[in-house]
């Protein structure tokens, strides 16, 4: 299950899991967007399935997991993923703009990996990956809610991690860098194609590898933490930047 499947690094992760023989469920509250995903990958013979939520409604966002569990007797693996931005200053957000921002990147995770957990206990077990962000350890101007809930992130994963040992359930969690998705337009502008972006972190050699990532990249690290290869990893975060936070 992959929350926010329908676009950027959702979209990418949905399509590697695919590839790995995963059926797929994409939970996404953009229905045009996930249903291409769907039919993408149905055009390569892989097995998925849409349900459009809004994952800021945390009770029918456990209610389509606990029915994605009785229709397919368990769930193996959760990505949570699912993420909104507020380009807004504290003195300029309102209250309700802040709580949107918490509910969906913060709240809905601890909802989701809960309703998973025991959907995972029918099968014996299973893997969470929570799509974090660096943004955990530094943070720029405009973006505190964003930051505060990907903080946040970090240390649900540890304690889920704690928590669900004992049901031989994993939970690990990645941290992009710059991603070129749609979260970086902002006001219509990629902010990763900016001359201030390249001034700043490329042509600086802040980011040392000089550019953006990829969406398919972080997925490529999310199948990873996923994959049975790591049954013994849990807990931990694998920052996927580009070399941003090493130059700090």
């Amino acid at each position: 299950m992959i929350t926010g499947g329908g676009s950027g690094i959702g979209r990418a992760t949905a399509k590697a899991f695919a590839e790995e023989g995963a059926h797929v469920v994409i939970f996404d509250q953009d229905e045009t967007a996930a249903r291409e995903v769907e039919h993408e990958i149905r055009g390569r013979g892989s097995d998925v399935a849409v349900r459009i939520v809004d994952l800021a409604d945390g009770e029918k966002a456990e209610q389509a997991i606990a029915e994605i569990g009785s229709l397919l007797g368990g769930v193996d693996i959760l990505v949570n993923n699912a993420a909104t931005y507020v380009a807004k200053s504290f003195k300029d957000m309102t209250r309700e703009e802040w709580q949107k921002v918490l509910d969906v990147n913060l709240t809905a995770y601890f909802l989701c990996a809960r309703a998973a957990s025991w959907e995972m206990r029918k099968r014996g077990g299973g893997s969470i990956v929570n799509v974090g962000s660096v943004h955990r350890l530094i943070s720029e101007p405009n973006s505190g809610a964003y930051a505060a809930s990907k903080g946040g992130v970090a240390q649900l994963t540890r304690n889920l991690a704690i928590e669900f040992a004992a049901a031989n359930i994993i939970v690990n969690s990645v941290s992009p860098g710059f991603v070129r998705t749609r979260m970086s337009i902002v006001n219509g502008i990629d902010e990763t194609t900016t001359q201030s972006f390249m001034d700043n972190y490329l042509t600086s050699g802040r980011i040392p590898l000089r550019r953006a990532g990829l969406p398919k990249e972080i997925a490529a690290a999310v199948l990873f933490l996923a994959s049975r290869e790591c049954s013994y990893l849990t807990g931990a975060d694998l920052v996927v930047d580009g070399g941003l936070t090493i130059t700090l």
